[in-house]
């Protein structure tokens, strides 16, 4: 604890953990961490939000992509699904990349 404390002695992270672990060792009065099923839960929630909004962003971005290729001059960057929609219902491809292009933008 002492070498912990006093900041001498070599600073590398296995003495530092070395020094805590001896420590919790011998101090009785420590209070033990326990898990908060509540914490846990809003984390999980936290992460399923952050995974949804990165899906949605890919998603949105890669139909934009797919705005550009089919309409002249693209579509503006910030469209409603109505307007993406109402956009693609216009487009009426003759060849066949354009039909795919479709079908993935509908999709």
């Amino acid at each position: 604890m002492r070498v912990f404390a006093t900041g001498n002695g070599r600073k590398t992270d296995p003495v530092d953990a070395h020094s805590v672990a001896m420590v919790a060792l011998r101090s009785p009065n420590l209070v033990q961490v326990q898990l908060d099923a509540d914490l846990q839960v809003m984390g999980m929630l936290a992460d399923r939000r952050d995974e949804l909004g990165r899906a949605r962003t890919q998603t949105s971005n890669r139909l934009h992509r797919l705005m550009l290729e089919l309409l002249p001059g693209g579509a503006k960057r910030f469209l409603s699904a109505l307007q993406a929609r109402a956009l693609i219902a216009t487009v009426k491809p003759r060849d066949i990349v354009g039909k795919a292009r479709r079908r993935l933008a509908v999709g």
